[in-house]
């Protein structure tokens, strides 16, 4: 048995959401993406973001099973199963967020280097550019520097 289906998990959100009388919109807003994105899931072209998963779910008033198999559950789901489910996407979210923002510092890092290099060829030490660098030496120390104590 497949358990991720884009096409069932669609038609259930579409479902639900018509059942609880919302507009795509109004679970856009909710879940902080656009209508097209929940368009898109509905009529199983895309899949929500894994981040998504546990707020769409609660959303609807199912479980995170329930919207993987895309069908509600006759009997209850077992809470364990449910339970690693859910730890699963939580722990997919957080390498996901992490990998974003590691590569986020790797830019503002290497902006900041190119600000400095800039500077030390040209023999110009604009403001701005210090600020930057300053900056980014700032956010470095506060995010993984001074978190670790």
């Amino acid at each position: 048995m497949k358990i991720l289906n884009a096409q069932k998990t669609g038609s259930l959100i579409a479902t639900i959401r018509k059942e609880q009388n919302r507009t795509q919109q109004d679970l856009a807003n909710e879940l902080g993406v656009s209508s097209a994105a929940i368009s898109k899931w509905e009529r199983g072209i895309g899949f929500p973001d894994v981040s998504l998963i546990e707020p769409l779910a609660t959303s609807l008033g199912i479980t995170i099973a329930e919207l993987f198999k895309g069908e509600k559950a006759e009997n209850n789901v077992d809470h364990e199963y449910e339970s690693l489910l859910s730890d699963v996407v939580k722990v997919s979210a957080n390498e996901i967020s992490k990998k974003k923002k590691i590569t986020n510092w790797i830019i503002a890092i290497t902006v900041a280097i190119l600000y400095l290099l800039i500077s030390v060829i040209s023999h110009r030490w604009e403001i701005t550019w210090v600020v930057w660098i300053v900056y980014c030496f700032y956010r470095i120390f506060t995010e993984y520097i001074y978190k670790k104590y």
